[in-house]
């Protein structure tokens, strides 16, 4: 059976932690992973590095696709994202009626009126945990 480039848990665990697994060996494994389309791969490689011009890339394809959910992984990792790129993937996310992308980018916003607009087209959406009411 031939040997697929997409590494398996264990490789990727060797990748992302050992101190001897150098950038450039991540670089490639993460260059790999985006043409295989597997973007949330790709960016665990980049862990600790939010500086990599790579993750722009990664960035703007994600907003070009409505993908909130990368959006703010990288976000979370350190990488610069503006409001303005959010609310971006939020617009594009509508475009394609990816409304739950959408939702989730109004509401890292706290756009009430967005959400609100959003809200018509997930009928019955409910928030698993509510917001506090003080």
């Amino acid at each position: 059976m031939a040997r697929t480039l997409i590494p398996d848990a264990l490789v990727m665990r060797r990748l992302k932690y050992d101190p001897e697994t150098g950038e450039a060996e991540r670089d490639r494994m993460a260059t790999t992973l985006l043409e295989a389309d597997r973007r949330s791969e790709a960016i665990l490689l980049y862990e600790g590095r939010p500086e990599s011009p790579a993750l722009l890339e990664i960035l703007a394809r994600a907003v070009a696709d409505g993908s909130t959910f990368h959006v703010l992984s990288l976000r979370r990792m350190g990488v610069a994202v503006p409001d303005d790129t959010i609310r971006a993937c939020g617009v594009a996310a509508e475009a394609k009626e990816r409304w739950f992308d959408a939702h989730r980018a109004y509401a890292a916003l706290n756009d009430e009126a967005a959400l609100a607009r959003v809200a018509e087209k997930l009928p019955g959406f409910r928030p698993a945990v509510p917001a506090n009411k003080v």
